[in-house]
């Protein structure tokens, strides 16, 4: 069976390498759609192809033999990719329709679809997982763009530029959302959820490699050390099934990339464009509500809260003791893969946020997707229950 992957992954490298060779120079990176049908809108490949005497990954530059110690949890997987590199495309076409109307202050992607991407592509579920990494990385390279500072370049690696920064801490409560916003300051991925834990443990032994990785990466890439970028971590990651490694690693990026923004907020003012990225690890929606329910009974019973003042108590309570208690309500939320569901993700913060469903699957959710979802949430008419007349 392996004999037979291996024929045809080189006969697939082959048949998409014949009409580009004229082209492109032997040491030149190479991005190869896939043919789609009407079923599959713009569908990509991250053909593996071989190795021009590079050993990075074009998306994000990672060794090679880093890729294969983080991704190929199957000896047999790692000889199979053993003198291939992942290369994604990075050459997206410029898009006409750039957002000209409100830009969402906070963003959330609920990013779906890795294993259904790489059962397509016949490819492993660690190489579908390893592409959703690389989207994540290159979604945020363009949500950088939306920040008015110049300090968010094109000199930024392809790779490392997908972490985030972490602004003032803002009020988590639903009497303070506005209408307006013209940056883009939040972005919440839901990287693991507390129901993950029912697949395989191979799959999540992937999946926390993965982010482990990924951590190490980001921690001496040039904006988060320069503070332009922070990671926040929501969810429980106290719980034992995490492994060590994983945990450490994420714990040290967001300290570290916290302390490098807030030198920079205390070199250049308040006022310094920071993107933050918040990871929901280990996070689902009703145990982090349970959690503020606990926390506020305990303050009841504790005396630290009155009679009277429960009486007069609202919704606040709860909000505050949220792990999202320190980020704004999310604005827009997008799902890709089809799925219409929010799949226990931010439900209490969701109350008044636009939701957007695109049938791509993460690892196919480029700039064009991510632009066109923007342009859609620009036309909206946002109301919070009023009327505007």
């Amino acid at each position: 069976m392996n004999r037979m992957y291996s024929c045809i992954l080189l006969i697939e490298v082959a048949s998409l390498l014949m009409p580009l060779i004229a082209s492109f120079a032997p040491s030149s990176l190479i991005a190869a759609p896939l043919q789609t049908s009407k079923s599959t809108p713009r569908i990509r490949r991250y053909s593996l192809l071989q190795s021009h005497g590079t050993n990075l990954i074009a998306a994000n530059g990672i060794s090679k033999q880093t890729f294969n110690e983080t991704i190929c949890i199957d000896k047999d997987e790692s000889q199979l990719l053993n003198g291939f590199t992942t290369i994604s495309k990075t050459n997206e076409a410029t898009i006409d329709n750039s957002p000209t109307g409100e830009l969402p202050r906070h963003i959330a992607f609920i990013c779906d679809g890795n294993s259904r991407w790489s059962k397509r592509q016949s490819l492993p579920k660690s190489m579908g997982h390893a592409a959703g990494a690389d989207r994540v990385i290159n979604v945020i390279k363009a949500l950088q763009r939306y920040l008015p500072s110049s300090d968010y370049s094109d000199d930024v690696s392809v790779y490392h530029e997908s972490s985030s920064t972490q602004s003032t801490s803002t009020e988590h409560t639903s009497t303070t959302t506005t209408t307006h916003h013209g940056t883009i300051e939040y972005c919440t991925l839901y990287a693991f959820s507390t129901e993950n834990w029912s697949r395989s443990p191979e799959e999540i032994n992937t999946i926390f490699k993965l982010m482990e990785r990924i951590a190490i990466q980001y921690r001496s890439h040039e904006s988060v050390k320069s503070g332009k970028i922070q990671i926040d971590l929501l969810g429980n990651l106290e719980d034992e099934r995490i492994p060590p490694g994983a945990k450490k690693e994420l714990q040290r990026l967001q300290s570290e990339s916290r302390d490098a923004c807030n030198k920079r907020r205390e070199k250049c003012g308040n006022s310094t464009n920071i993107l933050t990225i918040c990871l929901a690890i280990n996070y689902g929606a009703r145990a982090d509500i349970l959690q503020a329910a606990q926390k506020l009974a305990q303050a009841i019973a504790s005396g630290e809260l009155s009679p009277n003042d429960i009486a007069a108590m609202d919704e606040s309570e709860i909000s505050k003791r949220l792990c999202t208690a320190h980020i704004p309500d999310p604005d827009l939320i997008i799902r890709t893969s089809g799925e219409t569901r929010l799949s226990n993700f931010l439900l209490w913060d969701a109350a008044y946020a636009e939701l957007y469903f695109t049938d791509l699957l993460w690892p196919d959710f480029d700039e064009e997707a991510l632009e066109e979802a923007l342009v859609w949430y620009g036309k909206r008419k946002r109301r919070f229950g009023g009327r505007n007349e």
